[in-house]
């Protein structure tokens, strides 16, 4: 079975940075582009993260995101 870690080693850019990341939707999440706590973080982003229109933020959703942008939930 692929983990997690697999996965994100395995689809890094040569630069090392991480082109796939996980995250979960800051509890406090209302509306517009959320904000995120990123896996290994206890703090939200500063940054509010643009997401594909097929998904809709929800607080606390579990999300994958492509090269910074949230492609959808995790379920």
């Amino acid at each position: 079975m692929i983990n997690t870690d697999f996965f994100i080693e395995n689809f890094k850019n040569p630069k090392q940075e991480k082109i796939i990341q996980f995250a979960r939707v800051d509890p406090n999440y209302s509306g517009g582009r959320p904000r995120l706590i990123f896996d290994g973080e206890s703090t939200v982003s500063g940054k509010a993260y643009p997401y594909l229109a097929s998904y809709t933020p929800a607080a606390n959703d579990r999300v994958m995101l492509v090269k910074g942008v949230v492609v959808g939930k995790i379920v």
